[in-house]
């Protein structure tokens, strides 16, 4: 049995399954299976240079990838050899999807052998998106296309490309018209928002329950729906994100932050920014508080014994919270005041829109 976490959660060596040469140091002509154990191996990340990185948005599928890709590298009598590149998916078709299983002599290269893990992913845990990929014929020339249509995210941003830091597992490493490679090793940068999970040997747990269409932003995640996320946590509290702020990385100080507000409104503590922690955080930061009467007391918490913080006046309009207390027998609400929490008083102030 394959010890996968040693692979994926390596803390020395970050490992990458990737194929490039024949036995012979050439693309073609060698002889079927891996005859030096070389040809596809897990190799230490190196710079190509990657001009992007693929990335399906469930780990789940990225765990699996890995796994597969694992099982791939180690196998060696799954070689390299452009001119022989889709036997190896013939192969591993006959043995139910699982390249641990292959025991024909076989070919592929650098993409061919990715899309095939991609595809055995597909069929292992019904994906109908993956399905949709060509099952030949997908090349380093047209691999982000092909695979960004499927459902794949194509990250660009330099932290992604120089290093393995930010890497998660089944990520997807692309030099676009040249090679590619599947990343096997969790990153030291993410590695606090990943949670393990033995795919491979529970699948009938995973099969059938991928919805990438509504798998929500997650650890590792960047761009510009992480950034405006982030915005909409910090008017709801802006103190859950002291260190980084709204800087668009899903990195553990926003799967924190995440955690504590679907805690505090009765969610699944998951860290997922999923569809209804995001319809919840909206209904709570789209209100305001309009202030009715003269100059009023900001407190710390609700009721006129808590601590004076501040002072607002009539007419202004802040943040509402999503949050109302009673105290004092009247409702008391939670606002935004010079970036920090606040309460004020029903009394001198009203909901609006």
């Amino acid at each position: 049995m394959t010890d996968y976490r040693k692979y994926i959660l390596s803390t020395g060596t970050h490992y990458i399954s990737n194929s490039g040469s024949d036995e012979n140091g050439g693309i073609k002509g060698g002889k079927a299976g891996d005859q030096s154990g070389k040809e596809w191996c897990l190799k230490k990340w190196y710079f190509r240079p990657w001009t992007c990185v693929l990335r399906f948005p469930d780990i789940i599928v990225g765990t699996l990838i890995a796994q597969l890709g694992i099982d791939a590298a180690l196998n060696d009598r799954i070689g390299y050899d452009q001119g022989q590149r889709d036997t190896f998916w013939r192969e591993v078709r006959k043995v139910g999807y699982l390249p641990a299983r292959v025991k024909t002599a076989c070919e592929e290269d650098c993409t061919a052998g990715v899309n095939a893990l991609v595809h055995c992913a597909a069929y292992l845990l019904d994906i109908p998106e993956l399905k949709k990929i060509p099952e030949t014929g997908v090349r380093s020339s047209n691999m982000r296309r092909l695979f960004k249509a499927a459902g794949f995210k194509v990250l660009t941003d330099t932290k992604y490309l120089k290093s393995g830091d930010y890497l998660l597992p089944g990520d997807i490493l692309l030099y676009d018209n040249h090679h590619g490679a599947t990343n096997v090793t969790c990153g030291k940068k993410v590695r606090g928002s990943y949670t393990y999970r033995d795919v491979i040997d529970n699948l009938d747990e995973y099969r059938g329950k991928v919805d990438p269409e509504s798998d929500g932003l997650r650890g590792g995640d960047s761009g510009s729906e992480v950034k405006a996320m982030q915005e909409r946590l910090l008017k709801w509290n802006p103190q859950c994100l002291p260190e980084y702020g709204a800087d668009g990385d899903f990195g553990k100080e926003t799967e924190d932050a995440v955690k504590f507000f679907q805690k505090g409104k009765g969610l699944s503590e998951t860290g997922v920014y999923d569809a209804a922690t995001e319809a919840a955080l909206i209904a709570t930061t789209s209100g305001h508080v309009q202030i009715t009467g003269g100059s009023v007391n900001v407190r710390s918490a609700p009721g006129t014994s808590s601590r004076d913080i501040g002072t607002v006046h009539e007419g202004d309009i802040l943040i509402y919270q999503g949050v109302t207390e009673v105290a004092d027998g009247k409702p008391w609400y939670l606002i935004v005041h010079d970036n920090a929490n606040g309460w004020v008083s029903s009394k001198y102030a009203q909901l609006i829109e």
